[in-house]
């Protein structure tokens, strides 16, 4: 047979397979790739490549991964792939949990087809899937701002980052708006129940006492940190919040009476969190599995024996030391203080951190360039922690 008749032939047969694919005949589509396979003219050619791919790709649909990985065990390129074997290569290593190849088929797609967001979404699951979580974020964010959040599968990988964090809320949330987008789609929904019930036990988690030995000193603080982990914050503000437990007993110079530590744990959760974005009232009732009113109740009882305001300015001015920043000998000296405690309270009025800078500025004129800039740096540090938690 010529060269010429050869390719013929090979033409001829992706038709058919083509044809069969078309058709919906996968038993047809197998034979004209088992034939395609079995000509010797293909060999070592992106005929063959494309070949052994769709013959893997019918493996994975009807559940037999075993031959598939099999078939795809020493898969190497002849030539350079074109767009089409790229994605559909990227498909098969997707399917068969083989991320890294994944990974690399999709970033050599992109790059031929940088509008493609259905391929730049399987890039941030692949990223994902290997542990690149920052990678995995910003390409999953980008993805996301391009369809205005408007594709399930988008929201459902952004969910599944945030559970990995441990953020299992903003995991929930994700999931819902993915569900509301595709009410039918089971993978959604199983995936929905997964983070949930991971919730409810790590809630439970929380809401136990440790150490039934340790007493209210302990368990308070304690009930309150594992909540607040539950919610998002970090350890800084668990530290925070034991800090203020103990300020209130020592004010009152015993634990307070009550059969419902909950309640208490609730009440310190707001009031170390209510400078910043935080849970209402209300919310954190729910939460914690408590009366709104007796929650209320208690958080007065802290304002009470605690001046709350002094004490989230005395802990503006450590986390201001811990940053090592010359400008805490000012903010210690002057009204700085003041006007950095009350920006930390509304830094959510601001679009921007030159916003809250310029506010600051309004309010206070530093004496030198070197404790402007040291001023801005600070506003930027705050700004970062707002959005970090926000």
């Amino acid at each position: 047979m010529s060269a010429e008749e050869s390719l013929g032939k090979i033409r001829w047969l992706w038709k058919e397979i083509e044809g069969a694919r078309d058709r919906g005949d996968p038993e047809g589509e197998r034979e004209g790739l088992e034939r395609l396979l079995a000509d010797p003219a293909v060999k070592a050619t992106p005929d063959e490549d494309l070949a052994i791919l769709s013959v893997s790709r019918l493996d994975l649909i009807e559940g037999r991964a075993r031959d598939a990985a099999q078939r795809m065990a020493g898969f190497q390129w002849h030539g350079v792939p074109g767009p089409a074997s790229l994605l559909l290569a990227s498909d098969v290593f997707l399917r068969l949990d083989w991320f890294d190849p994944a990974r690399e088929c999709l970033e050599e797609y992109v790059k031929s087809c940088p509008e493609d967001l259905d391929a730049r979404r399987k890039l941030g699951l692949s990223l994902l899937l290997l542990d690149r979580d920052p990678e995995a974020e910003r390409a999953l964010l980008a993805v996301a701002r391009r369809e205005q959040n408007s594709v399930p599968a988008t929201l459902a990988y952004l969910a599944l980052l945030e559970a990995k964090r441990g953020r299992l809320e903003e995991s929930l949330h994700l999931l819902i708006q993915a569900r509301d987008l595709a009410p039918f789609d089971s993978r959604i929904e199983h995936t929905l129940l997964r983070i949930e019930a991971l919730r409810v036990s790590t809630k439970r988690r929380a809401m136990s006492v440790q150490d039934p030995a340790a007493g209210d000193r302990d368990m308070v603080p304690g009930m309150a940190a594992g909540m607040m982990q539950v919610h998002g914050y970090g350890r800084e503000l668990a530290e925070k919040a034991r800090a203020l437990w103990d300020a209130f007993l020592e004010s009152r110079g015993s634990a307070p009476a009550g059969r419902k530590p909950a309640i208490w744990a609730a009440a310190l959760e707001y009031a170390v969190t209510m400078n910043g974005p935080h849970y209402t009232q209300e919310e954190l009732a729910a939460e914690y599995g408590v009366s709104e009113s007796r929650l209320k109740q208690r958080f007065a009882e802290l304002s009470r024996a605690v001046d709350l305001e002094a004490f989230n300015r005395a802990d503006l001015l450590a986390r201001t030391a811990s940053e090592g920043r010359d400008l805490l000998l000012r903010v210690k000296s002057s009204g700085l203080s003041d006007v950095l405690a009350s920006l930390a309270a509304r830094l959510g009025d601001f679009s921007s951190p030159a916003d809250a800078v310029e506010w600051v500025l309004s309010r206070s004129t530093p004496q030198t360039d070197s404790e402007r800039t040291e001023l801005e740096e600070f506003v930027a540090w705050m700004w970062k922690g707002r959005t970090r938690r926000g």
